[in-house]
């Protein structure tokens, strides 16, 4: 059943959300998270489950690359540059050299991104993107309270939160650190995740379109962490400018050196006005509608020509998002150039790491890490095209004179075509800060090119991710994206063959080391067999 058919089954509900027969604006909340736990019981399971591996897995591989007193000063001095604080946190100039001190700074950063991630795409998948999708007609249809969605959605950020907060300390503490000091610094990251959760909850209220109320969220989390990494810079114990993110309220819990507990409250506080803010936005608007017009209740937007415009349109805020992020990760890696190489010098891991790629090992290393965060993006890009078959949008647009197999392979060419752009301001960020701490300007154009060069290979994901959608099983493209990940981070540490590194395409490509011209074309005659192959499948099979 379509959402326009549902609605016309539900009565009228009045200009605003109407309260539940009962009276309470709660009622059915219980339910509700019930039911959002069966259906995320694999995704969250998952997530806490990747996550506490990531504490298992973390201090014995700190412990590989930094054996010795003279590496772990060595990485404490690199990681005082400010690329580094930017990248890891502040410096509070205890003992530095600690493992558990290492495991806070070199972590924490991490795990909150990635925790606050789980904690916005729940919100919004649970009440903004129901309702943009029809499905919480349903839900409304029954006697449920105006506040029990959202409620219930961010019951189940706080389940997952306090799951994941005892599984990281237990997998901590059974590695012999402190149980009070392990269990505040995963308390200070489930709780910066709860802040962005109730972020999401507020821009749900405000933007009608899920993905603008994710984009959002994302914003203001990258717009956080910007701001923290900036103000530790300025000082790096925590300068001003540090305490307007509250990312670095839970790094300034201080786990490990001298730990304090009431930046914890400050952040508890700050969800629960979040929380307030989200309600009151609810209540004042009505359903389906947002506080804030999206672009096609514009009378003067710009029309869309064409099926390969629509997928650039509906990609441009989370391709502008991906191109700041990538160009300040560029500029922080470039910037380290000279960090990195005084630390080869010392340590194995890294000197390993540097020299499989020959002179130029630093900067291809980097443009590689860059090459796999926009692996993300390209996979996120092209998997729309299901999401949107799932929730019954691109239904719009098959009903016109639109082919499905115009509308797949015009998303593949949209996700290589927005990669370009991520992949060029990823390597104009690592020129500009290579070239500025070398002094060499040529470095600018040269690492920007050398960019360009990891296009076949994102193509490559393009196409797997396409076919993922022909064949309706989206867990292919992330796992091929886990699998480049992986094999680029960890294949040096855990000493993986060659030949199981070598069939990622973002390993096998070197550039600026040297330009693998027959391995470029390979990828391309690959990427676009998998596109067609995918085309092919999408055109055959029933729609969703």
């Amino acid at each position: 059943m379509n959402a326009t058919a549902t609605a016309a089954t539900i009565p009228s509900r009045g200009g605003r959300h109407a309260a539940a027969p009962s009276g309470s604006p709660f009622t059915g909340t219980a339910d509700l998270v019930r039911l959002a736990l069966r259906r995320d019981r694999v995704r969250l399971s998952i997530w806490v489950a990747a996550l506490t591996l990531t504490m298992v897995y973390a201090p014995n591989a700190i412990r590989l690359a930094y054996p010795g007193e003279a590496q772990r000063q060595a990485r404490v001095d690199l990681l005082r540059t400010p690329a580094g604080i930017m990248l890891g946190g502040p410096m509070f100039g205890g003992d530095e050299t600690d493992l558990g001190a290492m495991m806070a700074n070199e972590l924490m950063l991490t795990l909150i991104v990635a925790a606050s991630i789980l904690a916005i795409l729940t919100v919004i998948r649970h009440t903004r993107a129901e309702e943009e999708g029809g499905a919480a007609e349903l839900v409304l249809a029954a006697p449920v309270g105006r506040y029990a969605r959202t409620t219930a959605a961010l019951t189940v950020v706080g389940i997952a939160n306090t799951t994941l907060a005892v599984a990281m300390t237990i997998a901590m503490a059974a590695s012999g650190f402190a149980v009070r000091d392990t269990a505040a610094m995963c308390l200070g990251v489930t709780a910066v995740a709860g802040v962005f959760g109730a972020v999401a909850a507020v821009t749900a209220q405000l933007w009608r379109v899920a993905r603008a109320a994710t984009g959002a969220a994302m914003a203001a989390l990258g717009l956080a962490a910007l701001v923290r990494g900036v103000g530790d810079v300025v000082d790096n114990s925590g300068s001003i400018l540090s305490w307007f993110s509250p990312i670095a309220w839970a790094q300034q819990m201080r786990s490990f050196v001298d730990l304090r507990w009431w930046p914890l409250a400050l952040l508890i506080l700050l969800t629960l006005a979040l929380i307030a803010l989200a309600g009151l936005l609810e209540v004042r608007r009505q359903y389906d509608d947002g506080t804030i017009a999206s672009t096609g209740e514009r009378p003067g937007a710009h029309p869309v020509r064409g099926v390969l415009h629509l997928h650039l349109v509906l990609q441009r805020g989370s391709m502008i998002g991906w191109s700041a992020g990538l160009f300040l990760s560029g500029l922080a890696f470039g910037s380290m150039t000279t960090s990195l190489r005084d630390a080869a010098a010392d340590n194995e891991l890294i000197a390993r790491l540097l020299s499989a790629q020959g002179n130029d090992g630093i900067f291809t290393t980097m443009t590689q890490f860059l090459a796999a965060a926009a692996c993300a993006f390209v996979t996120s890009a092209v998997l729309r095209v299901y999401a949107d078959e799932e929730s019954g949008l691109g239904e719009a647009v098959l009903a016109g004179a639109v082919s499905r197999w115009r509308w797949l392979l015009s998303a593949v060419a949209a996700a290589v075509l927005g990669a370009a752009v991520l992949m060029f301001f990823a390597g104009l960020g690592n020129g500009l800060g290579a070239g500025v701490t070398l002094g060499q300007p040529p470095t600018v154009p040269r690492l920007t090119l050398a960019a360009l060069a990891y296009l076949p290979a994102l193509a490559v994901l393009a196409g797997i991710a396409a076919l993922a959608v022909a064949v309706r099983q989206t867990w292919i493209a992330w796992l091929a994206v886990t699998f480049v990940i992986t094999a680029l981070y960890l294949g040096a540490l855990l000493r993986l063959p060659r030949w199981l590194i070598d069939l990622s395409p973002v390993g096998r490509t070197t550039a600026p080391t040297d330009v693998p011209v027959g391995s470029m074309a390979v990828m391309v005659a690959v990427a676009v067999t998998l596109a067609l192959l995918a085309g092919w499948l999408y055109r055959r099979r029933d729609a969703a």
